[in-house]
């Protein structure tokens, strides 16, 4: 059968693969499948197990629920797990040579995280918020049920809510959990939350995250690092350089923890490179382990088939290695760095996207999740050969569905500045391309703008190119992956050195000799929308554009966002007073009366990150000033994230509506 190009359909056949959790005995390997059910428009996510000798994989869980966080517990014959079902989430314990699942907890209805056995496999640690509905949802209940509407809220913080997660009315604090009883103990308590629990090696101690600083909201960036026995008591505060911190990891001698995080400088707002850190047990001085290296610690690769990895510093059995993955220049690789000499051993090459890291008791086998531009991420298995990792394939799942389309391979280029600055990007053809022909292109610019495209595989934009269109997207200055000058050089002045890449790289496009210059558009979302609102109210060049969860006002923006920032902080001056020139010169709006590109506009209702308000104001503003505009509301239950998580169908329709208006402006007839 010959293979066919990619639809919009088929994004409902793709497996996403996550999480993968190496046993103990470096044998077995557990992971996370998720899968869509497009006649029921739900996710469920199974646990699978591959067997490192033979590579065969099974399905471990079943049923109409959602599990994930698969742990191991430390003589591997239990595996904790994160179950929710009918929106409730607990933790459930499952023999791993057979026998029945069953529930540890009945906690009330919240949000649990960051789970991790004890050394003693007798207790699990793990964060918990407390949350309630959300009050119209809830009103709409009550007043089916007894005609009464929901009650006031009552807000007292500036940070009160987050998107994805809707309204934070308690705080979140570690809480231990005895695995015999399934007693549940909170072992941190007042007004701030606490994340990233980690046991000491003796079981005496649990490390964490917290930012208890006077004037915590202001002062967001103010993470510490806080011990506090295990059974529960004060909390002491680590000495560590102010900044952001987080996944606390203990050495094997208990000596010492490593964390993920940066050192403020003379502008704690300025943008930095996250970097790994190790800090003595009882304080001292932090060393940063990895700033030669100036890139950033994690996987910042943007994409719309994988899930977020967090990233926890792994130390080697002998204390003598921390291994971490970076990104850098799209792609992202796991390194070892040497804790004495702060050497960086480079594990992995080529154009690949790691992560999800683990690792067995013995320091000689690894999981991990690889993905490129042609595959979704799968899980493979790492053995050190020489210098490197050899990598293995274990999981499969999108095997069977790759035979069966079409796929475009994506062409890495870079481009240079007139002041030197080189800027990366990739161009994706037809996968039925003839250099003959002419086609019309497409240009995408990624949220953040702290992040990166890269060798990921991205459904959307395989998507356009089955559909005709020649696809370029690129890392302008403003994104990660680089060193640190070239994320934080956009600081408080977006528009300027990033709308001069953007459109570097469309010149690029255009230029190529199988691309109509008269048949282009432009696309992004959140950063990528604020750009894209940006780019045609600066040219009139695009035949059309798509601006997605955007930014249009600076000046309503700060007071209306989930993470509101504190004046003159990640945006100059304040939407009040004198001094809010600057941000009213960087917002689109202000340029709206020289944009006559025809205007596609997506928002979610229920977007807190960029509030729908944001799209109000532009396409209101386009509708006055008689431009071709439409606004595409998603409903309440869509949040920022929609086009990577959201209700299945509501997904398909989004790309159905891109693909349409495209079609209007700019295939010919």
């Amino acid at each position: 059968m010959p293979k066919q190009p990619i639809t919009i359909q088929d994004l409902a056949k793709i497996k996403i693969v996550s999480d993968p959790q190496i046993s103990p005995d470096g044998k077995r390997v557990l992971y996370v499948v998720k899968v869509t059910h497009a006649e029921k428009n739900k996710y469920w996510s199974h646990l699978w197990l591959a067997q490192v000798n033979d590579g065969q994989a099974r399905q471990f869980t079943f049923g109409e629920v959602s599990d994930s966080a698969p742990r191991w517990s430390r003589d591997g014959r239990t595996i904790a797990l994160l179950r929710t079902k009918d929106k409730r989430s607990q933790i459930w314990l499952v023999p791993t040579d057979g026998g029945e699942a069953r529930a540890l907890t009945d906690l009330s209805e919240g949000a649990i995280s960051d789970l991790s056995w004890s050394p003693e496999d007798d207790s699990l640690a793990f964060c918990f918020r407390r949350t309630h509905p959300d009050w119209t949802q809830d009103a709409t209940k009550k007043r089916g049920d007894n005609g009464k509407s929901s009650p006031a809220r009552v807000v007292k913080h500036a940070l009160y809510r987050l998107d994805g997660f809707g309204f934070q009315d308690e705080r979140q604090h570690v809480w231990v959990c005895d695995v015999t009883t399934g007693n549940a103990t909170q072992i941190t308590r007042g007004d701030y939350d606490d994340a990233s629990p980690a046991w000491s090696p003796d079981g005496k101690t649990l490390a964490f995250v917290s930012n208890r600083s006077g004037d915590r909201e202001r002062l967001r960036y103010r993470d510490d690092l806080w011990l506090v026995p295990a059974r529960g008591g004060n909390a002491q505060k680590l000495a560590t350089p102010v900044g952001s911190k987080t996944a606390p990891a203990w050495s094997p001698d208990g000596k010492w923890i490593a964390y993920i995080g940066v050192q403020v400088g003379k502008d704690p707002w300025r943008p930095q490179n996250d970097r790994l850190w190790v800090v003595s047990k009882r304080g001292g001085e932090a060393r940063c382990l990895s700033m030669e290296l100036d890139r950033v610690a994690g996987n910042v690769t943007l994409g719309d088939t994988r899930e977020p990895a967090p990233t926890v510093p792994i130390w080697s059995p002998d204390g003598k290695r921390i291994y971490v993955p970076f990104s850098d220049s799209g792609s992202c690789h796991l390194y070892a760095i040497d804790v004495a000499s702060c050497q960086m051993t480079l594990l992995t090459t080529g154009a690949l996207d790691v992560s999800g890291v683990s690792m067995d008791a013995a320091g000689k086998r690894f999981a991990l999740l690889v993905a490129n531009t042609t595959q979704p991420a799968e899980v493979y298995l790492g053995k050190p050969q020489g210098r490197k990792l050899a990598l293995t394939q274990l999981s499969d799942a999108n095997g069977e569905w790759l035979k069966s389309v079409q796929i475009s391979q994506p062409e890495e280029f870079w481009i240079t500045q007139p002041d030197g600055t080189r800027v990366q990007g990739w161009i994706m053809r037809p996968p039925t391309f003839k250099r003959t022909n002419k086609y019309p292109l497409l240009v995408y610019v990624h949220g953040g703008p702290h992040a990166q495209y890269g060798n990921v595989f991205f459904h959307e934009m395989q998507l356009h190119a089955a559909r005709g269109y020649v696809v370029v997207y690129s890392n302008p200055r403003g994104s990660n992956g680089r060193e640190e000058e070239f994320g934080a050089c956009i600081h408080r002045d977006w528009g300027n050195v990033d709308y001069q890449d953007v459109m570097a790289i469309a010149d690029y496009g255009e230029e190529l000799p199988y691309v109509d210059k008269t048949r282009t558009a432009i696309a992004g979302g959140s950063y990528g929308g604020y750009m894209t609102n940006w780019v045609v109210g600066h040219t009139d060049r695009f035949k059309c554009a798509v601006t997605d969860r955007c930014v249009s006002n600076f000046i309503s923006m700060v007071g209306t966002s989930d993470m509101p920032p504190p004046p003159n902080s990640y945006w100059p001056g304040v939407p009040w007073g004198d001094d809010m020139e600057q941000g009213w010169n960087m917002s689109p709006i202000k340029y709206v009366d020289k944009v006559r590109t025809p205007m596609l506009i997506i928002h979610s209702e229920g977007d807190l990150r960029c509030p729908i308000s944001q799209a109000e104001e532009w396409y209101t503003a386009l509708k006055w000033l008689k431009q071709k505009v439409v606004l595409v509301r998603y409903p309440r239950e869509t949040s920022h994230g929609l086009s990577r998580g959201g209700p299945i169908d509501l997904r398909m329709d989004r790309l159905q509506r891109i693909s349409a208006w495209l079609d209007q402006h700019l295939q010919k007839r």
